[in-house]
């Protein structure tokens, strides 16, 4: 019997219809089919998990296993958190004020002063999903995130609602790595002809480009200033740092032993992926 491991980062992923269509495939084809959630913010993983849970599986499918990255590390050394490293407030003497979303059940913590403390979101079978937790502007500064049997695995740390840093935790509660985010300018031109439809977006300034010009008609080009995210990785088990989590995802294979199955990458991730599986097939969803 084949094997094939599906390396899922984003929520997106297992939304798209080539996901279900070589899931089903595979499926078919009597493939052991693993669904590894390698999504760095941690949050996303209950949720790309419900996202999987829509897809409308034949019946008598043999299970498809699901994993994320604290099932792969639940067993590696860590180190113990600091207290520094995460919040850690007693909710138990704040007002509760619990409320529905969906399904789903919510307990929200106020103090004396009216403010949301923290946010827990229970699943329908009433264990933790995750803990949020407010600044005094109603920000959130972390996110605390749970597995089925109540653990925590994960925690995220936001600087100005953006995801800064998450900690992905071990079996014991400590620390195995550390993935920091970093945004990085770049520069974004768009060529627009004069008969365009949508029209540039404001924040582009026009400039002159000589070079883009067509047998029929001149091109405006406009350019302006991009930001994109990557994520680096340090590891709390041999300090090993990867600039890339590319690099980290490539080291996340080999530590699950799939050197006879096939891997699935998201094709808008397969370009940076590829490079560090040199020799290996790869396909795409």
């Amino acid at each position: 019997m084949g094997r094939a491991i599906f390396l899922a980062t984003t929520i997106q992923g297992i939304r798209k219809a080539t996901f279900r269509r070589q899931l089903l495939s595979l499926i078919s084809n009597k493939y052991q089919v693993v669904v590894l959630f390698a999504m760095t913010d941690f949050d996303e993983i209950w949720q790309a998990k419900r996202e999987f849970s829509k897809i409308d599986l034949p019946a008598g499918t043999p299970d498809v296993r699901l994993i994320s990255l604290a099932d792969i590390y639940a067993d590696h050394d860590g180190v113990e958190l600091k207290k520094t490293d995460f919040l850690d407030p007693d909710l138990t003497q704040l007002k509760k004020i619990d409320s529905h979303e969906g399904k789903l059940t919510v307990a929200r913590y106020i103090n004396h002063d009216g403010d949301i403390v923290a946010e827990t979101l229970f699943d329908s079978d009433s264990t933790r999903l995750h803990t949020l937790y407010f600044d005094q502007n109603s920000r959130i500064i972390q996110t605390n995130n749970y597995n089925s049997e109540d653990q925590l695995f994960g925690i995220e740390k936001y600087q100005n609602d953006v995801l800064d840093e998450s900690l992905l935790l071990n079996a014991k509660g400590e620390l195995v790595y550390r993935f920091t985010n970093y945004i990085k300018n770049q520069k974004v031109s768009y060529n627009v002809t004069p008969s365009a439809t949508i029209s540039a977006p404001e924040d582009l300034t026009e400039i002159q480009d000589d070079n883009t010009k067509s047998a029929d008609e001149s091109l405006k080009t406009y350019e302006g200033q991009g930001k994109s995210v990557f994520t680096k990785a340090l590891s709390y088990s041999d300090y090993h740092r990867y600039d890339d989590i590319n690099a980290f995802y490539h080291q996340v294979l080999l530590n699950m032993n799939i050197e006879d199955a096939r891997t699935y990458i998201d094709i808008d991730n397969i370009v940076d992926a590829s490079k560090y599986l040199p020799g290996k097939r790869i396909f795409n969803y």
